[in-house]
């Protein structure tokens, strides 16, 4: 009879220890390693909430401040870039001059980069990128992550010298000359390396021509031929040149 009692004993122990599910954390560090581990396997929706959890508990100001990053990093991670933007931006205005600072804002620059739309589309993620990595450029030169800014840079530039020459002809379409003129006159004082420059040149002088200014028209076709002698724009503005002037 012991023997069976023991064997029941033995059985319900068993029994019980298979449907025990795993311990919940207790503290805001376990919690913190818990966000970790589902970091690391790609959980980001889970990653957030353990992180939340940690930072509701609060156990020193540092942990904290790691968990708040580590959001706008899972955030960043599942491609939830307004997210993850809003976050960095939270964490710059709350913990300015970190070690982590170079850090988060070339994150804070990639959550725009990767919010930027086609060039026919509103550009205010471009701007922002390009004002982030500006900014990283700036203040932090020295730093690993400064090393693609300037490539950035130069994509968000290139990527508004684009839009402004798309409205530019919009308008150039329209027989709108002077906001034509506007935008074109724009898109050459404020991106003077854009590889659409030619197309600016051209579409301006045009426009000049048939707005009745021949001399700007002059100075400006002969900038495209000068600056761009090779592009079949060119060709066209001599032709142009032959047979006006």
């Amino acid at each position: 009879m012991k023997a069976i009692f023991a064997g029941l004993s033995v059985l319900c122990l068993l029994t019980a220890c298979s449907t025990t599910g795993p311990v919940e954390p207790q503290t805001a560090e376990e919690y913190y390693n818990q966000a970790e581990t589902a970091f690391a396997n790609e959980d980001y929706q889970d990653a957030i909430k353990a992180y939340q959890k940690a930072m509701e508990i609060y156990e020193t100001a540092e942990l904290n401040r790691r968990a708040e990053l580590r959001i706008a990093d899972a955030h960043f991670a599942d491609k939830e870039y307004v997210e993850a933007a809003a976050g960095y931006e939270d964490f710059l205005k709350r913990h300015p001059g970190t070690p982590q600072s170079a850090r988060v804002l070339s994150q804070l620059g990639e959550s725009y980069f990767n919010q930027i739309l086609a060039i026919d589309r509103d550009q205010t993620a471009t701007r922002n990128a390009l004002v982030t990595f500006e900014s990283l450029s700036k203040l932090y030169p020295d730093a690993p992550e400064s090393n693609v800014a300037a490539d950035r840079i130069r994509a968000c530039r290139n990527h508004l010298a684009a839009n402004e020459l798309y409205v530019g002809l919009f308008y150039y379409k329209m027989e709108e000359h002077k906001a034509a003129i506007d935008r074109l006159s724009e898109l050459l004082q404020k991106f003077p390396d854009s590889p659409d420059k030619d197309q600016a040149y051209f579409y301006l002088g045009d426009t000049f021509l048939k707005n009745g200014h021949p001399n700007l028209a002059v100075a400006t076709f002969e900038n495209l031929i000068a600056d761009f002698p090779r592009s079949p724009l060119a060709a066209k503005a001599k032709t142009l040149l032959r047979e006006e002037f």
